[in-house]
């Protein structure tokens, strides 16, 4: 398949990883609404509405594979004529009691979650040095921060990613921001997946485990995938994150408050 070549006029171009998944769609869509470049990738290609294909790439992408990732990047940024930024969104979790939990699925979470990451920014960073720098964001979970059951490895992946944050971005300043966002929750498939799971070993319905959620969240409400995705725009793009870097923002209604 050939794409367009973009504009000889320089347009931001950012790399969206993890843009089947209900955030990382809406990061890609917001950021090519607001004019920037989009290259975004998923385990299948992902489909971004765009009114100038010139704008917008769609790739396959495992995470699991690192010659991949370091593919990929290489990709978009020859693709976008530079790369001005990268957003991380893939997530997994495998929810179930401690003992359960397979050394495969420790692997396949801390692959995903962390190493992804870590891998993608260490391809980005050629380009970012050879330019003038660039914005790298994580999206991390308010489970990270706060204790819950039955997700223990997916919880310290999150914690580890938050770390890797804070380290990088003092290690690779002043050339990368390296920011993440924490959402709380966001109605999606995966949390539709996740309530039906606790009412079956609760035996109760579906709704009263949104219910006793719902009232865990002090401002009331679930987080919406475009709340988030617009605090990552405002971190890629905004001028007023230009001072902030190893920070983990959290957007999650005051449930870590």
């Amino acid at each position: 398949m050939t794409y367009p070549e973009p504009s000889s006029e320089h347009t931001p171009g950012c790399l969206v990883i993890g843009a089947t998944g209900a955030i990382g769609g809406a990061v890609a869509q917001h950021l090519r609404n607001a004019g920037t470049r989009v290259t975004a990738t998923g385990r299948t290609v992902p489909n971004v509405a765009a009114d100038d294909p010139a704008a917008y790439r769609g790739v396959e992408l495992d995470v699991r594979d690192p010659e991949a990732i370091a593919r990929t990047v290489d990709e978009a940024a020859a693709w976008m004529g530079g790369l001005d930024a990268l957003v991380y969104c893939p997530g997994v979790a495998h929810v179930g009691p401690l003992e359960d939990l397979a050394p495969g699925q420790w692997d396949e979470i801390f692959e995903v979650n962390v190493r992804g990451f870590g891998l993608a920014v260490a391809a980005a960073l050629p380009h970012w040095r050879a330019g003038k720098g660039g914005v790298a964001v994580a999206i991390s979970s308010q489970a990270g921060q706060r204790g819950q059951s039955l997700i223990s490895a997916y919880s310290a992946s999150k914690a580890a990613l938050d770390g890797m944050v804070r380290a990088l971005a003092v290690e690779l300043a002043p050339t990368v921001r390296v920011n993440a966002v924490a959402p709380g929750i966001v109605a999606s498939d995966m949390i539709a997946d996740d309530f039906r799971r606790q009412a079956d070993r609760e035996s109760c319905s579906e709704d009263e485990i949104e219910a006793r959620t719902l009232r865990r969240i002090p401002v009331g409400r679930f987080q919406t995938r475009e709340s988030i995705a617009a605090v990552v725009a405002m971190l890629v793009t905004g001028e007023a994150a230009a001072d902030i870097t190893g920070q983990t923002l959290v957007v999650d209604g005051g449930m870590t408050a």
